[in-house]
């Protein structure tokens, strides 16, 4: 996020008027690790640093080093949660936090952090994801199955067009949980989850986009066959990078790797790093699928009474 100069003003008039400078380099070294205000703000040692000097300096290497939206969400926690046993009243701070939700974030209180919102925009780092960072994930994979067949029986053209409602379908599930799109290729593509609770929304997308492509075979899908698909969900690390080549990271892989192996028609397949994050009444409608690695692997279909 860009920081914009009313924004730093305004940050750094809150530190200034709620806390000491002992309490402001406590603060900068939760979001820095080391970090030397003398050393940044050219004061010698033996000098003390004025209030308004060190907290000005503190929000220009915060907004520097994009770090702005986590640093409002620590100051947050420092007004509701605290520090050492002490919470702190920042002057200021609603003025701050209402004009970041109208530049296009919202906060979301699960993950205690700023995202943006969906409703304004999306983009595929959430708006807040730094380049060459690690995040945990969990990956979503979607293949339409048979799809050499379909497009010879039916042709490219009208395949493109069924991959296209299959594409909306995916899309519209996995944004409403936060997901984003990360890879489309035709026939199938990759969605991604992260922050709180990243496994179960993953899950919850899936079966979703499991029972509207039932319906959408059973009223309005123009192939006799229908449209078949396999979805696997995978959550490892993934080092972020906007130029998409994360796509070819080791979590990636495997989810793929589970996919072409142990992937079922019209059914959703979930690692065991997936399993027990789920709530008892989904996890008890996977069953197990076995493996020739022993490798514990769960699938999930539409069933019906």
């Amino acid at each position: 996020m860009r920081v914009k100069g009313r924004l730093r003003t305004l940050a750094t008039r809150a530190l200034t008027e709620s806390m000491e400078v002992k309490t402001m380099v406590h603060v900068a070294r939760r979001m820095f690790g080391n970090y030397d205000l003398h050393e940044r703000t050219g004061f010698p040692q033996s000098v003390p640093i004025p209030n308004r000097t060190a907290a000005s300096q503190i929000i220009a290497d915060v907004a520097e080093t994009d770090l702005f939206l986590e640093f409002v969400s620590l100051l947050m926690s420092l007004e509701r949660v605290g520090m050492a046993g002490r919470k702190y009243k920042i002057p200021r701070l609603n003025t701050i936090v209402t004009e970041i939700l109208d530049t296009g974030y919202r906060y979301d209180s699960g993950s205690g952090s700023f995202v943006e919102d969906r409703a304004i925009r999306t983009t595929r780092n959430w708006g807040v994801l730094r380049e060459g960072e690690n995040y945990v994930m969990a990956f979503l994979g979607v293949d339409v199955a048979g799809n050499s067949e379909l497009v010879r029986r039916h042709g490219q053209g009208s395949m493109q067009r069924i991959y296209q409602t299959l594409r909306q379908i995916v899309t519209e599930s996995v944004q409403r949980r936060n997901g984003r799109l990360w890879g489309w290729e035709g026939d199938g593509g990759l969605f991604a989850f992260t922050f709180e609770e990243e496994n179960q929304r993953a899950v919850h997308s899936a079966v979703e986009i499991l029972n509207e492509l039932f319906l959408y075979n059973l009223i309005s899908c123009p192939l006799p066959e229908g449209l078949h698909v396999r979805l696997t969900i995978h959550n490892g690390p993934c080092e972020y990078r906007s130029d998409g080549t994360e796509l070819k990271v080791d979590t990636v892989k495997r989810l793929w790797d589970i996919d072409s192996k142990y992937g079922q028609q019209d059914s959703l397949t979930i690692s065991a790093a997936i399993l027990p994050s789920l709530d008892h009444s989904l996890s008890s409608r996977f069953e197990g699928i076995r493996t020739s690695s022993g490798e514990n692997l769960y699938a999930y279909s539409v069933r019906f009474a």
